[in-house]
Order: C-alpha cells, then sequence, then structure tokens
C-alpha cells in the first residue's frame, strides 16, 4: 500500500522543529531538508536546534523562525548539576509547542529532547544502538540506508522522504547579510579583483590530517595565476594551527597571490567565495559553502570517504586516491601527518581537473 500524503498522514502541523548537533559542515548538508520540510507544510512556523558555534550557516536562512542554540559547553561537569540544565533546555523546548520533530543527529541526546518536546510527530532513523528503549523516543522511525557511499544530503532527506515530504529543489542553501555583502565588496575593491575573475584557495581544515602539500598546492596556486591568468585569493579559518600551514604554503608560493586569513566570518566568506568562479581547497565546511553559493569545486580528499562529502550539486572534481581508511571505514593511517592517499595527488592531477572546470 502507498504511503498516505503528508497532509493526511500528518495533521495539525503548526510547528517543526530539525534537530542537528554536529559541526558546521553537517548542519550545512540538512539545509535541502528545510526547504522540503516547507514545501511540504507551507504554513508551519519551522526551527533548528544546532550546538552553539555551528549557527552561521543557518541563522540567515529566509524559511526558518528560529535558530536554537544547544549550549553544549554549560551541559558539562557534574552529573547532577550536569542533569539539572539538561532538563532545562528540555523544558524550553518543550514550551515551545512543536507538532514534529525531525532528528538528523541519529545520537542518544537528541533522541531524548524529541521525545520530551511532546511532539505528536517524531521522525528519525531507527538505528537499534544506544539507550535501551531509544527506538521508542520516536513516532516515525525509518531504517538506516545501507548504501555505505550515500551522499550527507541524501541521507538527511532519507529520514524524511519515506513519509512524503519532499522537495523539487535539493540543494543546500547559505545566506548572508547585506552588511556581508558590503564588507566583501569594499574587500575586493581593496584587492583589486572583480566579480566571477577569480579562485578561492582554501589550502586548510582545522583537521590538518586532510591538508595536501604544501609545495604542491602552492605550484597549483602559481599556475593559476601565471599559466591561466587566474587571480587566486587564499583564505584560512582563524585556527593559530591553519594559519601557520597556510603560511608555509604562502612562503613557497611565487606569484604573490591575495590573501584574506583568519578575518572573515562564514558569511562573509559565503558572499565572497559567491563571487568567485572557482573554489579549490580540502574536504572541509568552506568546500560545502562553495557548494551551497553555486560555485564549481576542486576538492582534495584523502581519508574521508568523498562519495558521502564530495560537493554537492554542482560541477566539480574530487582529487582522491585509495585509502584504506575510506574503504573500510577505520582508521588504518597515522592521523596525525598528512596521508599518503593525499600525498598521492600530483600537481598534474590537480592542475587538469581545474583546468577542465575552468574550460567548463
Amino acid at each position: 500500500m502507498d504511503p498516505l500524503p503528508p497532509s493526511k498522514a500528518f495533521t495539525g502541523i503548526r510547528k517543526i522543529l530539525l534537530m542537528k548537533l554536529k559541526h558546521i559542515g553537517d548542519v550545512l548538508l540538512t539545509t535541502p531538508c528545510i526547504r522540503a520540510l516547507h514545501e511540504t507544510f507551507p504554513e508551519a512556523r519551522i526551527s533548528i536546534l544546532v550546538d552553539e558555534g555551528t549557527q552561521s550557516v543557518v541563522e540567515h536562512h529566509p524559511l526558518l523562525e528560529e535558530v536554537i542554540l544547544f549550549p553544549r559547553r554549560r551541559m558539562k561537569g557534574p552529573s547532577l548539576g550536569r542533569i539539572a540544565r539538561e532538563c532545562e533546555f528540555a523544558m524550553g523546548l518543550r514550551q515551545r509547542g512543536f507538532d514534529m520533530t525531525v532528528d538528523l543527529t541519529s545520537a542518544d541526546r537528541p533522541a531524548w529532547l524529541a521525545w520530551f518536546s511532546g511532539a505528536r510527530y517524531r521522525l528519525a532513523y531507527d538505528l537499534r544502538k544506544g539507550f535501551i528503549g531509544k527506538r521508542w523516543m520516536y513516532t516515525h522511525p525509518t531504517p538506516y540506508p545501507t548504501d555505505p557511499d550515500l551522499h550527507e544530503v541524501k541521507k538527511n532527506l532519507g529520514v524524511i522522504e519515506p513519509f512524503g515530504i519532499t522537495t523539487s529543489s535539493p540543494k543546500m542553501e547559505m545566506h548572508f547579510s547585506k552588511e556581508d555583502e558590503q564588507s566583501i565588496r569594499e574587500t575586493l575593491q581593496t584587492l583589486g579583483v572583480t566579480d566571477g575573475t577569480f579562485a578561492v584557495a582554501h589550502p586548510t581544515s582545522r583537521w590538518l590530517f586532510k591538508c595536501w602539500e604544501d609545495d604542491r598546492f602552492a605550484a597549483l596556486i602559481d599556475w593559476l595565476q601565471t599559466t591561466n591568468n587566474t587571480p587566486v585569493i587564499v583564505t584560512c579559518g582563524p585556527d593559530a594551527k591553519e594559519l601557520e600551514r597556510v603560511n608555509k604554503v604562502l612562503a613557497l608560493c611565487k606569484s604573490n597571490p591575495r590573501t584574506i586569513l583568519g578575518k572573515l566570518s562564514l558569511t562573509q566568506w559565503a558572499a565572497l567565495v559567491k563571487r568567485s568562479k572557482l573554489f579549490v581547497g580540502v574536504d572541509s565546511a568552506p568546500m560545502h559553502i562553495a557548494a551551497s553559493q553555486g560555485i564549481p569545486s576542486v576538492a582534495f580528499f584523502g581519508p574521508t570517504g568523498f562519495h558521502n562529502w564530495q560537493p554537492w550539486a554542482v560541477p566539480n572534481a574530487v582529487l582522491v586516491h585509495d585509502c584504506p581508511c575510506s574503504r573500510d571505514r577505520k582508521p588504518h593511517c597515522d592521523w596525525t601527518k598528512t596521508r599518503a592517499c593525499m600525498s598521492a595527488i600530483t600537481l598534474e592531477e590537480a592542475q587538469q581537473a581545474v583546468g577542465r572546470l575552468l574550460n567548463k
């Protein structure tokens, strides 16, 4: 028997809570679900619960009524105090009167929060692991996908699509303010580059094991600027280790690329990359932000599964070599050093990938 349409299966949906208590990139990859919920329940008000520090990627989303921050650091400490704070937070969710919760985290805490919220409809994957009785916290569990190469966007949508909650446009969305846009416009004027003429290179991640060889990244930047006559703006996050690593790359460059190092907020970075013609970087949140802005992307992948995390719904070239870590989802390499699979990516491969996207 075919499932009932959402309008029949779910009634009285006025307030929906989406939950994703993970990293910045993980939160961004949930945004197609926001649109699916809006298109299915156009009159409903949608809120999202995310970890404190990850809200930038959804704080300007026009379809969200509220971004609720989970204060993870505040929840640490002695058991009694922590339990009291957890209950206080859960009570705040319950008082909001949600009719539906959608848990995209698949962890113990969101399961408990979904149940405590009092929502009549509680959707999630049925993982069959976690605390005893966890699966009974949900009213609409769905089997966890068996395809190990399923992209994270499709995996997120898989929680709601079996119940007829779909979207005609499953793309990622990250929005930014007019102030962000004006700030970047002024920055580009200062740097002497115009919209659609430059590439953004982001050589680092806060997980340095994802980085490519410094000398090859420097050579790729030089090749872009000289052979392809494409100005490059090099960016990185504010973390001290990232700054140290990117400065090593810049010291090896001969073509004097433009730089914006550790100074941009995530929304400003989104406004910057939206004006570019190409993103070149490692598996990181900026890679997903570039995809959310529709920018063609060249992405370097090592021990993390590229099938699950590659740039979504944009022209892209993934540079990857076989690694046992990504093959069976277990750590085999020394993750404190540059991976052998990353070192196997040659400069020539990267140049060819960049050239293919630029020619398109």
